[in-house]
Formats: C-alpha cells, sequence, structure tokens
C-alpha cells in the first residue's frame, strides 16, 4: 500500500442533513440542510497508524485537538495525513461531528469509530457534495462501526460521526394539558469515541477494487487465482470480471467463497448479457460452493462471466476469499447451467441402455437431463438418491410435452422413483426440482440412475419388459 497525503481541506459552500435524516443513500441526503449540534465538545486528537485492508493494530503517532463548530460541510474539522485520528464525544443525541478530508488521488479509505458506552453510532462517508457514499451502522449501542474499503476519487470528502436515535414513546395526553413528549433523547457528553481513517490508495493485485458494484466498474478475476473481498457496508455488491477465452471444450468451472462469520452469502454468474446461469444463497456463516458451471456462449457474446457476491447482514470486520478453478467434467457429471430442456445435460452418449449421473441440489434449483430416442419401445426405471435435508421430486416427459410418470412421494432427505412406458423414438426428458426451503441450505450431492428395457414383441401396454423385475443398475 502506498500512502496517499490527505491535505487540509474546507468546503465553502453548507450542505447537508438534519440531525438522523433518512433522505439519502444509506441514511444521509444532499442539499442545503444544517447537521444540528447542541453546543461546542471539544476534545482532543489522535493521529493513527492503522494499516489497509478493513483495520489492524492501532498505534498513536501524534495529538491535535479537535476544533469546533463541526456541524456543516463549511465547518467541517479538516485533516491532514495518510493515517488521522480523532477522539471526540457527542454532546446529546442530536449532536454531530465532520471531519473534512483532501483526496490527492483514488483509492478506497478505512474508517473505523470504537464504540460508546450506551450510544448508538453511524459512520458516513461523504462525496464532495456532501451526499452519502457508503455508511456504516451495522452494531448496536456500544459496538464499533467499520468501513473497510470505502471507495474515493479526488476531491474533498467528509467522515461523519453521529448518533442513531432511540426510539421514543408517543407523546402521552396529561388531563388539562396539551400532549407531553418525556423521552427527550439523551442529553449530556458521551464517552469518548476515537475515529481512525486511512487511505489506502488502489487495491492491489488479488483484492476488490471499489467501486465495483457493476460490469462496468468490476474488479478482474483469474482462474485459480484467490481473490478478497469485504462485504463492507450494508448493500455492498461486489463483481468480478472473469474472462473465459481459452476455456478447453468439456472443461468446467468451480466456484468457492469463503464463509464470513454470521453473514448469508449470495453468489450469482452471470453473462456478458446479463443473463442469470447460476445462482445460491448459502446459510448465515457457511460456505457458498457453484460446482459443475459449463460457460455456454451464444454467438456474438464477449467470452467473459460475471461473478456477484453479496450478503446479508455486511461484514466489514471479516473478509471472503473468492476462487475460481477450472476442470475436465466426467461424462456422468451434471452441468450447470441445465435448469431447462434447452440446456439439458444428455444421459447416454450412444445407444447405451442404462446408466447414472452425478450432481448437486440446493432447494429451488432444477436440473434437466435429456435421454435421446431409442428405436424400441421401452419401459424407463429412474431412482435418485436426494440430499440431506432436501425434497426432491421426478418427472418424466417427451419432447411433445407429453408427461410420462411423476415422483414425489419421497419427502425430505428420502429417495425418489419412476417407471414409465416410453415409444419408440421418443425424446425424454426427465427433471429433477428440489422444493424450496425458506431456510437456505447449501448444495447436497445426489446420484441418478436410470435404465432403459425394451418391451417385448406384440407386448401389450402392461405387459412386462424383457429381462425382468429390476432393470436398474446395480448400486456402485
Amino acid at each position: 500500500m502506498t500512502p496517499t497525503a490527505l491535505a487540509v481541506a474546507v468546503a465553502g459552500a453548507a450542505a447537508v442533513v438534519t440531525a438522523c435524516g433518512q433522505s439519502g443513500p444509506g441514511g444521509g441526503g444532499g442539499g442545503g440542510e444544517r447537521l444540528r449540534r447542541d453546543r461546542d465538545a471539544g476534545a482532543a486528537v489522535t493521529l493513527v497508524d492503522r494499516p489497509g485492508g478493513g483495520g489492524g493494530g492501532a498505534a498513536p503517532t501524534e495529538l491535535v485537538a479537535e476544533r469546533e463548530p463541526n456541524d456543516l460541510a463549511g465547518t467541517a474539522m479538516p485533516l491532514a495525513g495518510a493515517r488521522v485520528g480523532v477522539r471526540g464525544e457527542l454532546d446529546g443525541e442530536t449532536d454531530v461531528d465532520a471531519f473534512a478530508l483532501e483526496i490527492a488521488s483514488p483509492g478506497t479509505l478505512a474508517i473505523h469509530v470504537t464504540g460508546v458506552a450506551d450510544v448508538d453510532l453511524k459512520l458516513e462517508l461523504r462525496d464532495p457534495r456532501f451526499a452519502v457514499v457508503v455508511t456504516g451502522d451495522r452494531r448496536p449501542a456500544g459496538g464499533a462501526e467499520l468501513l473497510p474499503n470505502a471507495p474515493v476519487e479526488r476531491g474533498t470528502y467528509y467522515v461523519v460521526v453521529r448518533e442513531v436515535p432511540r426510539k421514543r414513546p408517543a407523546p402521552k395526553a396529561t388531563r388539562g394539558k396539551a400532549a407531553v413528549d418525556a423521552a427527550v433523547g439523551r442529553q449530556g457528553s458521551s464517552a469518548p469515541y476515537e475515529l481512525t481513517v486511512t487511505h489506502q490508495g488502489v487495491a492491489g493485485a488479488g483484492a476488490e477494487r471499489e467501486p465495483n458494484d457493476d460490469p462496468g466498474t468490476a474488479t478482474p478475476l483469474a482462474l485459480g487465482e484467490p481473490v478478497t473481498g469485504w462485504i463492507g457496508w450494508g448493500g455492498d455488491v461486489d463483481v468480478w470480471k472473469l474472462t473465459l477465452e481459452g476455456l478447453a471444450e468439456g472443461n468446467g468451472l468451480d466456484l468457492a467463497v469463503t464463509a464470513v462469520p454470521d453473514t448469508a452469502l449470495t453468489v450469482e454468474v452471470t453473462d456478458a448479457a446479463g443473463r442469470t446461469v447460476v445462482k445460491t444463497t448459502g446459510a448465515a456463516g457457511q460456505p457458498v460452493a457453484l460446482t459443475n458451471l459449463a460457460p455456454r456462449l451464444p454467438p456474438g457474446d464477449a467470452a467473459v462471466h460475471f461473478v456477484r457476491v453479496a450478503g446479508k447482514p455486511s461484514s466489514p470486520e471479516e473478509p471472503y476469499t473468492l476462487t475460481v478453478a477450472t476442470r475436465l467434467l466426467d461424462l456422468d457429471e451434471e452441468a450447470e447451467p441445465n435448469d431447462r430442456t434447452s440446456q439439458s445435460n444428455p444421459l447416454r452418449f450412444g445407444l447405451e441402455d442404462q446408466g447414472a449421473m452425478r450432481g448437486q441440489a440446493a432447494p429451488g434449483d432444477k436440473d434437466v437431463f435429456a435421454l435421446s430416442a431409442s428405436p424400441f419401445a421401452a419401459v424407463l426405471d429412474v431412482a435418485v438418491d436426494a440430499p440431506p435435508g432436501i425434497d426432491l421430486a421426478l418427472t418424466a416427459t417427451t419432447d411433445s410435452g407429453v408427461v410420462l410418470a411423476t415422483a414425489d412421494r419421497g419427502g425430505v432427505g428420502a429417495g425418489e422413483q419412476l417407471s414409465a412406458r416410453v415409444p419408440a423414438g421418443a425424446l425424454v426428458y426427465l427433471e429433477l426440482a428440489a422444493r424450496a426451503d425458506k431456510q437456505p441450505r447449501p448444495p447436497g450431492p445426489y446420484r441418478l440412475r436410470w435404465s432403459l428395457t425394451e418391451v417385448g414383441p406384440g407386448a401389450g401396454p402392461g405387459a412386462p419388459p424383457v429381462g425382468g423385475d429390476d432393470p436398474l443398475p446395480p448400486e456402485e
């Protein structure tokens, strides 16, 4: 990291928001409203050395004094240096402290404010127009707040520390008097907080580069090279651009995102046109994996995919690591996406009369497989082993839309079986659907087995097939 100087800045125009206003992104706004403050709460200021990337150890380097008033863009206290820190207090619930920084080159800021007992603090990074860029408001009263990599360009930026008001009871009317609101909010000075800001410069290889919330600003991602990002604030989305040029025929992709404590991650892969290829949401605090992804590029489309990582709630303290690996997919392994007949995976590659397919299923998933037409009428038998905690259903349909058979009686974690008469020359689609669940669950493995048994010559619709009563191949 190359520190970039933060020069003294004082904005000339008073812009703003009311204390506790909610008009702008993340809970603030621009315009000409005043940030109200009861009175001067002057305090010592500490400059702190904090490594980039979301925080690290803090070491005081010098002391300065906070100057008041600092409730407006035009009166915001100017800070100078690549690493700065302020020690201050909030004098009552409506008190606001604003600090101005002049950014000389693009990069990100790591902003941290320590917790204050019985006070719910909120951090805001504001742009040169004093409009909110991002907000840090994840912890309750007494908790610290952190913005690990808030994006900045050249120009004047503002860091605002304010209090989230407690909810007040409704006003109570007293006999013979006007309504009185006894809940007037916190009064007097809070315990001190310490605000630290570090300019981190432009992120190097292997780290996300904010802003990166859409394909136009996506951070480059290379096969086999892990990268790191943060779900740094509410609504934060990281988009990564993966180049597919050189991906060999028959090779697939495996995506893995490491767990973030208490955060439910959502990972979505889209093509160059923005169409969703595959998407999944994991349980809170669990990793997310997307396997067996076989990119199919429509003619004329760019050879790129985009990986979108989001999460709830945000987790500025703990980063995630994203890795995309490539490997040769086996013939008996499903290839995503395969949730429609036009993307179906083949079940056989010649005229074999039995086989198996391995795959992954999560609640809400659908996998479609195609069984090529046979020159003879046959009985199709299918069995699937369900992953634990997931309810599967099977449907067999001809290419003309005729439903041959369904199976949906096993329940959660139980296997399903179906048997259907298949006319000669009919292409059959097998649809395996996992019932949606309110509780996110990671994908689990399943194994689907199928067999075709020719129906005897001249046999009627109910005649037994040639060759016995159990045509399914044996378990391996």
